[in-house]
């Protein structure tokens, strides 16, 4: 999980955190167990958030997949 509010970065399933060089920003980074990530952030000028997603997959097909599948869990999740 990325705490970009308080200047950190939770890089590791041991709690290790590294100190962040970019602005403190309202952004929640959420690191999965295959090094794909999703991320969420409030917009600045519309009250709604954003949600941005990368996966890694073998082809751009199975990376396709796993984003879809992950916008699906954010749907139910946020329905």
């Amino acid at each position: 999980e990325g705490f970009f509010a308080s200047g950190e970065n939770k890089v590791d399933k041991d709690g290790n955190v590294e100190k962040l060089t970019t602005p403190p920003s309202d952004v929640l980074k959420y690191t999965l167990a295959d090094d794909s990530w999703f991320a969420v952030r409030p917009s600045g000028t519309e009250p709604k958030n954003k949600f941005y997603i990368a996966t890694v997959g073998e082809t751009l097909a199975e990376a396709e997949e796993k984003i879809a599948n992950i916008e699906k869990e954010i749907n139910v999740f946020v329905g």
